[in-house]
């Protein structure tokens, strides 16, 4: 079980854990990087794309403000629902911290392609297991 300890404990380089980021455990995690640990979480669900993340995370406890665009035809509250819990869990089994709240806003609808079905927001893409990177990995996609 990961350590939600608010302690504020030496980074690896030895600077001040305010200035590199947030510590859990021994590891460090910038609202930067839980940010993009947010939106991989939120891109694993069929019905989302082009998501935008912003963490703020305050001791122990982190908020999460998401911008998705979703696919025409689902549920939204569905989708929002599904969105918020996938986030919340990746964030903190990956950093240790306790998810106050995921604020997601629908900014865009994606129309189907012709011939498409609507897709199922509950489900994830693939079914594979999410693993957390190490706080130095870079979640985000290159664009």
């Amino acid at each position: 079980m990961p350590d939600r300890s608010a302690a504020q404990a030496p980074v690896p380089d030895g600077s001040d854990a305010s200035a590199a980021g947030l510590v859990s455990g021994r590891t460090a995690w910038s609202e930067e990087r839980m940010a993009g640990l947010a939106e991989e979480a939120a891109r694993r669900i069929r019905a989302i794309s082009e998501p935008v993340a912003t963490v703020r995370a305050d001791g122990g406890a982190a908020r999460v403000d998401l911008d998705v665009v979703v696919a025409h035809g689902v549920e939204l509250t569905a989708v929002a629902g599904a969105v918020r819990r996938r986030v919340a869990a990746r964030i903190e089994a990956c950093t240790g911290l306790t998810v106050e709240a995921v604020t997601v806003t629908v900014v865009d609808l994606r129309l189907p392609a012709e011939g498409a079905t609507p897709t199922d927001g509950d489900h994830p893409e693939g079914g594979r297991r999410d693993r957390c990177p190490g706080p130095g990995a870079d979640t985000r996609e290159a664009t």
